[in-house]
C-alpha cells in the first residue's frame, strides 16, 4: 500500500499512472487547505502590501459541492469584508484605509477564483485536464482572471488567451534582436462586433500566437509594440499586423469624446488604451523598458515591472490628485507630464503650493524664484550676483526669464517636461503660474514635523516636505509616479 496525500493508503496497481487517481471524491487534510489559504494571503499581499487577513473564530467547514469555494458573506462592514474560502471564514481589510473599493474587491475575487480552480483541478479527477492553469506564474493568471474571468469559472475548458500572451511576452523579454532588447505586443479581439472596424477574417493557414512564435527571430522586426501590434482572434490565432493609431481612430468613431479621466497613461500608449474601449478587446505590450503593460476597458489596468505585477486604478488615483489641485486643467497637465516623464525614465518633482507667500523663503529660496520682482518686498535681501562661470550653482538664474510669467497649462508638453526634468523641483501656484524651476527645496523643521525616522531618498524627502505646502507629484527614474499630500504618500502609480 502507498500513502496518499490525506494519510490514507492506495492499493498498488500495475498501471502507475492510474494508481494516483482515486475512484471516488475524497476530502483533503486540513494541511492542504491551510496551504492554499497561506498562498492566497501571500499572493494577495503582493498586489496590496498593506492588506490584513485574519481567520474568524469558529470551526471550519467544508463547503457543499453545490456552492463555490469563495463566498462573499456580505458587503464591506466597517471597511472590512468577510468571506469563505476552502471552508475557512476570513476577514480582510486594508491597514491604511477604511474602505475597500470595487477595484480591489474584483482583484480579491480574481485571486480566490484562480486558486479555487487550481485546487479543483489538482484534486478532483472528474474534471477535464487543465494543464494551462499551472503554466506560467500564478500572478499571471490572477491578472487574466481580473480582466476576463470566463476561462476560470468552474467547468470551463477554455484556456486564457491573456495568460498565454503574458507568457509569450515574458519569453520575448529574454531575447535580443540585433543587439537590442525586444519590444512587441498584441491586441486580443474580444467577443463583441464593432461595425466601425474592418471585418477580421482568419486565414486558413494562420498559426497560433504563443511562446513557440518567439523562436522565429525575424518576427521581432514585424511588430514593435508601440506603432504596430499583432492581431489575435478569439481562438488565439495570429491573423494580422495592425497600425494601433489607425485602429484607435476607428474605435473613437463609435464612442463619445474621451473624458479627462480616460486614457490616463503615457501619451505614447494612449492609442492602445483607446483600442480597448469597446467589444472586450485587450492589449498587451512589452515596452522598450521591458515592462509588460496591459490595457483593457479603455485604460491601463496592470503593469509588470521590477519583478512584480502592479494593479493600477488611474481613474480613482487621478481623482484624488485632481481634487487636491482643484483646477482640472492644471491637474491633467501635470499628471500627463508626470506619466510621460516616467515612461521616458526621467525624474522630476511637481509642487503646487497653496499659499505662495508662505512657501517663498521657507520652502523655496528667493533666489530660485523666476520673478525677481517678488524680492522687492524684502529690501534687505541681497541677491547673489549672476555669473555664468562653470559649475556655478546659481548660473541657471540667468535663464529664469524664459519661464517668467508663464503658465504650465499653456506650455507645449515637450517644453514642460524639459523644464521639469532639471535637477530640483518645478513649483507652481494654484493657477499654474511658474514660481520656480530647478529649485532645491528647503527643509527647515519639516523632518521633525513629519517624524522622518527612516532613511529616504533626496527626492522622496523633498516631496514629503513640499507636500506640507500643497499637492506634490514625484517622478522616479525607475518609472513610478507618486502622489504626496500633507506629509503622506497617497499612492504610487
Amino acid at each position: 500500500m502507498r500513502a496518499r496525500i490525506d494519510g490514507q493508503a492506495l492499493p498498488l496497481s500495475p498501471h502507475p499512472h492510474l494508481s494516483m487517481l482515486p475512484t471516488e471524491p475524497r476530502h483533503e487534510t486540513p494541511a492542504v487547505t491551510e496551504l492554499f489559504i497561506a498562498v492566497f494571503r501571500r499572493d494577495l499581499q503582493a498586489f496590496f502590501p498593506r492588506i490584513a487577513i485574519e481567520e474568524l473564530p469558529g470551526p471550519s467547514e467544508r463547503p457543499s459541492s453545490q456552492s463555490p469555494d469563495f463566498e462573499l458573506e456580505a458587503g464591506p462592514v466597517d471597511g472590512a469584508i468577510r468571506f469563505r474560502l476552502f471552508g475557512h471564514r476570513l476577514r480582510l481589510w486594508l491597514r491604511n484605509r477604511t474602505e475597500i473599493c470595487p477595484h480591489e474587491l474584483r482583484m480579491i475575487q480574481a485571486v480566490a477564483t484562480v486558486l479555487t480552480q487550481r485546487y479543483e483541478y489538482l484534486f478532483k479527477t472528474h474534471n477535464p485536464s487543465r494543464l494551462d492553469l499551472y503554466r506560467g506564474g500564478p500572478e499571471d493568471h490572477y491578472v487574466a482572471a481580473f480582466i476576463h474571468p470566463e476561462p476560470y469559472i468552474p467547468g470551463s475548458v477554455r484556456n486564457s488567451r491573456i495568460a498565454a500572451t503574458v507568457q509569450t511576452l515574458r519569453t520575448a523579454a529574454l531575447s535580443t534582436y540585433e543587439n537590442h532588447r525586444v519590444s512587441t505586443g498584441a491586441l486580443l479581439l474580444g467577443d463583441g462586433i464593432d461595425p466601425n472596424s474592418e471585418p477580421v477574417t482568419t486565414p486558413t493557414d494562420a498559426i497560433p500566437y504563443g511562446v513557440e512564435l518567439t523562436a522565429v527571430r525575424s518576427i521581432h522586426r514585424l511588430c514593435d509594440g508601440r506603432r504596430t501590434l499583432f492581431l489575435v482572434d478569439q481562438a488565439g490565432q495570429l491573423v494580422d499586423i495592425i497600425d494601433v493609431a489607425r485602429w484607435a481612430s476607428r474605435a473613437q468613431v463609435a464612442s463619445p469624446p474621451a473624458e479627462p479621466q480616460d486614457t490616463l497613461c503615457a501619451r505614447a500608449y494612449q492609442p492602445h488604451a483607446i483600442s480597448t474601449r469597446h467589444n472586450g478587446h485587450v492589449c498587451l505590450v512589452l515596452s522598450p523598458n521591458q515592462e509588460i503593460k496591459l490595457f483593457a476597458e479603455g485604460r491601463q489596468a496592470f503593469v509588470f515591472s521590477h519583478g512584480r505585477w502592479r494593479i493600477l486604478d488611474p481613474v480613482r488615483w487621478y481623482g484624488a490628485w485632481s481634487a487636491a489641485v482643484a483646477d482640472p486643467d492644471l491637474a491633467r497637465t501635470l499628471f500627463q507630464a508626470a506619466l510621460d516623464m516616467a515612461e521616458n525614465r526621467q525624474g522630476g518633482l511637481f509642487v503646487v503650493v497653496r499659499n505662495p507667500e508662505e512657501a517663498i523663503g521657507r520652502l523655496v529660496a528667493r533666489h530660485d524664484l523666476v520673478n525677481h520682482e517678488d524680492q522687492e518686498n524684502d529690501p534687505g535681501q541681497e541677491l547673489p550676483e549672476i555669473t555664468l562661470a562653470d559649475r556655478n550653482p546659481l548660473a541657471r538664474r540667468a535663464l529664469h526669464y524664459l519661464a517668467r510669467g508663464r503658465v504650465v497649462t499653456a506650455l507645449d508638453p515637450p517644453v514642460l517636461e524639459a523644464i521639469a526634468s532639471l535637477d530640483g523641483a518645478l513649483v507652481v501656484d494654484r493657477k499654474g503660474l511658474i514660481l520656480a524651476f530647478g529649485a532645491i527645496l528647503r527643509h527647515h523643521d519639516a523632518p521633525e514635523r513629519l517624524g522622518l525616522d527612516r532613511a529616504e531618498g533626496a527626492r522622496t524627502t523633498a516631496a514629503l516636505v513640499a507636500s506640507l505646502q500643497g499637492p506634490v507629484l514625484k517622478v522616479s527614474e525607475d518609472g513610478v509616479v507618486s502622489f504626496f499630500l500633507d506629509g503622506t504618500r497617497i499612492w504610487d502609480l
